[in-house]
């Protein structure tokens, strides 16, 4: 009777492994289309009673099968990626509200669309143009009413060029704030969900982790992408994140989150703040937010810089030359241009008024062009505050240093897809579910469960003829 008892527990045993192993097996397969599940083994070991009989077998838990340096880099590497990404998403906004195509073999097909739609209206290169141009006309014929009101309409135009530019440009950076401060509540909430996937983490890592794992990996992917994080378990599984060096994670524990400011320029600057010692530190590293800060306070701002200070040195220089002139009534004194940068920029209401107030000539002579001529050669000349380049030659090196910025950033974009498509097949190739293998699983698993009920069926008839003896 011992023996049977015994081969009936056995039989028991391996029914219950192989159960488990099913329906591992189809928890599998159902998620064979989840990118962060890591399939999962189910852990047998024998059982052995104190003489070192066999009885059995016993199931330990169900392990997943995850590389824990894969899973590390693809945290590190989900923030160099949304960090370029959100980098050169911004810059070619940029490129669109420009009104230019400045990097044509690399930017997206949308953003090439859009600057040619914008161009004729927005592009301060064509305007520019356009007004030297009229100015030259002007300085052929100075007494010329058409030739003096083309140019107005082109000052105008110019003007306008700058205007529309520096609003959409500061338009952009309110735009850009909002996004952030969405986004750092992401974050907060992300910071939130993260320790709770932790706290599961740590109940279940005794049994392997399984789901609990997963979960945990996703959200710290997640949270990866939006900012730089360092990750640290102690003995019993439990997790520490920080971000710069202040924790927002204390084992298990949220502790920190994330927080916004607007800085002098107006410009939201993110930071991170403990909230039991109250250490902060200003974000950096990559990350979406730190991508899209970035962008905005060195590629962007230089380009508005460079901008107005070539809107600056026209107001200025053209006044300068333009108030000694006479106009056609023999009077003078007064500026071409109103205003202090692109922001403002804009064409003297009094010879808008009146193109005969257009003050062309150094003296009374009606058909002189002294003013108009000494307009073209400083127009033409180096300009020490636009660092010995002329205007239009400043503008043009402004747009393609933006430009060599954009290619560069949209080359390590493509360099950075490619390291983690690589990372991800890594991890596919040790996590992810292959449906041959499992489906071996299942009929190894369906063979020995009915291997063990038919052993269980044979020590039942066994004892039915026992008992009937």
């Amino acid at each position: 009777m011992g023996g049977l008892l015994n081969t009936l527990e056995i039989a028991s045993s391996s029914l219950t492994a192989s159960r488990l192993g099913i329906e591992t097996a189809g928890v599998n397969i159902s998620n064979v289309n989840n990118p962060g599940y890591a399939r999962q083994r189910v852990i047998v070991e024998p059982r052995r009673d104190p003489t070192g009989a066999g009885t059995g077998v016993e199931v330990v838990g169900v392990k997943s099968l995850r590389d824990s340096i894969l899973d590390e880099q693809l945290i590190r590497e989900s923030s160099n990626t949304a960090y370029l990404q959100n980098f050169q998403r911004t810059l070619q906004i940029g490129q669109v509200l420009l009104g230019q195509q400045i990097d044509r073999q690399s930017a997206t097909p949308e953003s090439d669309a859009a600057a040619r739609d914008l161009g004729g209206q927005m592009a301060l290169a064509s305007g520019f143009s356009e007004f030297y141009n009229a100015i030259q006309a002007v300085s052929v014929s100075p007494a010329s009413t058409p030739d003096r009101q083309v140019l107005l309409l082109k000052a105008g135009q110019l003007t306008d060029k700058f205007n529309s530019v520096e609003e959409r440009f500061t338009t952009l950076r309110s735009d850009l704030n909002k996004d952030l401060t969405s986004r750092i509540k992401e974050a907060n909430q992300l910071i939130q969900l993260t320790s709770r996937a932790a706290m599961d983490y740590t109940v279940a890592s005794s049994n392997g982790g399984g789901i609990a794992k997963d979960n945990l990996q996703m959200r710290l992917e997640q949270l990866g992408a939006l900012s730089s994080i360092q990750i640290q378990y102690d003995d019993s599984q439990r997790i520490t994140v920080a971000v710069n060096g202040v924790e927002v994670i204390t084992q298990n524990l949220v502790t920190g989150a994330l927080e916004g400011a607007l800085d002098a320029n107006g410009g939201l600057q993110v930071s991170v703040r403990n909230t039991e010692s109250d250490a902060t530190a200003k974000l950096t590293g990559q990350g979406s937010l730190q991508g899209l800060v970035d962008a905005r306070d060195t590629v962007l701002e230089d380009l508005r810089k460079d901008i107005n200070l070539m809107a600056s040195n026209l107001i200025e220089g053209m006044n300068a030359i333009h108030k000694l002139g006479k106009n056609l009534d023999g009077t003078g004194g007064l500026n071409f241009f109103t205003g202090t940068d692109a922001s403002d920029i804009a064409v003297n209401a009094e010879v808008l008024a009146d193109v005969r107030k257009m003050q062309m000539s150094a003296d009374t002579d009606k058909g002189g062009n002294t003013v108009a001529v000494n307009l073209l050669k400083w127009l033409d000349a180096p300009q020490d505050a636009l660092g010995k380049l002329t205007v239009s030659q400043h503008y043009n090196e402004a747009v393609a240093t933006y430009g060599q910025e954009l290619a560069n950033i949209n080359n390590r974009m493509a360099d950075q897809e490619i390291i983690s498509h690589t990372l991800t097949q890594q991890r596919a190739s040790v996590s992810g579910v292959s449906i041959d293998e499992e489906m071996s699983s299942l009929i190894q698993f369906q063979r020995a469960y009915q291997s063990s009920a038919k052993l269980i069926s044979t020590v039942n008839e066994l004892f039915q003829t026992i008992l009937s003896m």
